[in-house]
């Protein structure tokens, strides 16, 4: 069952110099139970698309276009209000940096517990005990105590569980993870993507997992989503993007990972385009080995190709392999 689809959705920032088009005609669908990863540099859209599904994109930002169907409803047509409620009960994030969302100065487990005293009427005794025992659940080390200490008293690990900790405090049908494991050491990272794993299974939640690390990827998502410049340039399957990249831009990523590998330094040719003004034609067709004439002038459109989308003038029916 689809739990969530996004319609050619269109995120826009208004600055004093131009409109930077951060999510510029964007489609994807996302299934019960199913993990689906988003990879791409650095200024792709991928953090503005999460955001944009929870109703956080603030001013200069605006939804400009499309839909973002949760469960049969337009979330781009909910009130500020109802958003709120939805909210840590229905679609939950976990962020990059647990320093930046963890209040300094109060107790994990009461900020914790403020996911529960904002949707639901218990006392605070019988709510700081559901946090304990959540603080277990995501293997926190002597999780009574830890319900007590503050940010600066845990590792980075341990603020990362606190994080998740409150993205599943409520059984949300959604979890958007927006590079949750950048920060920690390989250990720990391993540690968190099977924590998640679990958590997906037990919950039968959704997932979407943005993240620069390909491999990480490869080993925990369903589907695989690349952008570039705002735009989604491959969708499928994870095992098949992996098998047989069909965008340039996708192979480079995979390749990237064979450098690294290698200890070796990983590097795309020229740089990510301007999105207030972007090459015409195929926004990756300046650094885009395989470019030919078509790919200047003509932006390429999604096709469906070796059972995923591809957005790549070399599969045109006229220019390439066939669509």
């Amino acid at each position: 069952m689809t739990i969530l689809e996004v319609r050619n959705l269109k995120v826009y920032y208004y600055l004093y110099n131009g409109v930077v088009k951060a999510v510029d005609d964007v489609s994807f669908t996302v299934e019960e139970g199913e993990i689906l990863g988003i990879a791409g540099e650095s200024g792709s859209g991928k953090s503005t698309l999460a955001h944009s599904i929870l109703g956080l994109v603030k001013p200069p930002g605006k939804i400009v276009g499309g839909e973002i169907i949760f469960q049969g409803r337009d979330l781009t047509k909910l009130s500020e209000e109802d958003l709120r409620r939805l909210r840590g009960r229905e679609i939950s994030m976990v962020f990059q940096d647990p320093n930046t969302y963890l209040n300094p100065i109060m107790k994990v487990g009461y900020q914790v517990a403020e996911v529960y005293e904002a949707h639901q009427n218990i006392d605070m005794d019988k709510i700081l005990d559901r946090v304990a025992k959540l603080f277990k659940r995501v293997r926190m080390t002597d999780p009574e105590k830890r319900v007590g200490s503050y940010p600066h008293e845990l590792s980075g690990g341990m603020k990362q569980r606190a994080l998740i900790s409150m993205a599943v405090a409520l059984k949300p049908k959604l979890i958007i993870l927006d590079e949750p494991t950048s920060a920690l050491d390989v250990t720990i990272q391993l540690e968190i993507i099977d924590l998640l794993r679990e958590m997906r299974d037990e919950l039968n939640a959704s997932m979407i997992f943005i993240s620069h690390d390909l491999e990480l990827l490869s080993e925990l998502t369903d589907k695989l989503m690349i952008m570039y410049a705002g735009r989604v340039v491959e969708y499928g399957y994870t095992k098949d993007v992996f098998k047989d990249a069909k965008h340039p831009y996708t192979e480079a990523l995979i390749n990237s990972i064979k450098y690294i590998r290698k200890g070796l330094l990983p590097t795309i040719e020229g740089e990510p385009p301007s999105l207030i003004n972007p090459p015409k034609g195929c926004r990756f067709h300046p650094r885009c080995p395989r470019r030919f004439e078509l790919c200047d002038r003509v932006e390429p459109k999604p096709i469906s190709i070796a059972g995923r989308i591809v957005s790549c003038h070399l599969y045109g029916e006229e220019y390439g392999e066939g669509g």
